[in-house]
């Protein structure tokens, strides 16, 4: 089966176990009352922390685990401390594990993204637009847009015209692939906006880069080996907190 068809039948799945454990509740056959938000807050935290578990993603898991203590705040008799204590300690830690674990569970390689991006190649369709969300993950369009939020998502650009990509991502990670795209003209610029996450750039060594507009608040930019010269030039413009933005030469 598909993996994005796993995904939709995983949540597919957490909906139906809502529905259930909301009913059992209203009748009172748990030993326990919740509350039917704490309810609806559980299963969907608690599902996003499976998801972000089987994806290897530190800060889902991380984050996962903040918003779940935030619902039971309460009873755990930690009311004091939320939400922004927790969200804050939330986020040191997911940046301490990010230096230990270079921001996965798993070292990553070249060879690692290259078979994913084959995988999702095949057993994905291409876009009907370049507004990329959950539901696709390649485009080949001019001017490209990928929305991200509470998730980590992988995007393959394969245009032979490109001039820019959007970035909107909060609260997540997004992997851009850029090493089977080739630019319309001299400059292909990647507008970056959101908070909390991080962004993973894989670009052709041929391709220089520029970060001059780019502002990152509480963040850092890393970029990972260098270029051949030879190439156009990858604009990086736009503002990100309180994440980070890494690009890869492959």
């Amino acid at each position: 089966m598909k993996k994005f068809k796993l995904r939709e039948v995983f949540w597919g799945i957490a909906l139906v176990a809502v529905a259930i454990f909301l009913v059992m509740n209203q009748l009172h056959l748990f030993a326990f009352h919740l509350k039917i938000s704490m309810i609806i807050w559980t299963i969907i935290f608690g599902a996003a922390l499976i998801e972000s578990l089987a994806d290897r993603s530190l800060f889902g898991t991380t984050f996962s685990i903040a918003f779940l203590l935030i619902v039971y705040a309460e009873p755990l008799h930690i009311t004091k401390i939320v939400p922004w204590t927790v969200l804050i300690a939330a986020f040191l830690i997911y940046l301490g594990l990010s230096l230990i674990f270079k921001r996965s569970w798993f070292p990553k390689t070249v060879y690692f993204n290259q078979k994913k991006r084959q995988d999702f190649k095949n057993n994905h369709s291409r876009a009907d637009n370049n507004v990329l969300n959950a539901s696709n993950s390649e485009a080949d369009g001019e001017d490209i847009v990928i929305n991200q939020r509470l998730s980590s998502v992988s995007r393959y650009i394969s245009s032979k015209n490109l001039r820019s990509i959007t970035i909107n991502s909060s609260l997540g990670e997004v992997e851009v692939y850029l090493d089977q795209a080739k630019a319309a003209g001299d400059v292909v610029t990647v507008d970056i906006s959101g908070t909390m996450g991080e962004i993973e750039i894989y670009v052709p060594t041929s391709w220089k880069v520029n970060s001059d507009n780019l502002n990152l608040a509480l963040g850092e930019l890393d970029i990972n080996d260098e270029s051949t010269g030879d190439g156009p030039t990858l604009m990086l413009t736009g503002h990100f907190s309180m994440g980070d933005v890494e690009v890869n030469y492959v």
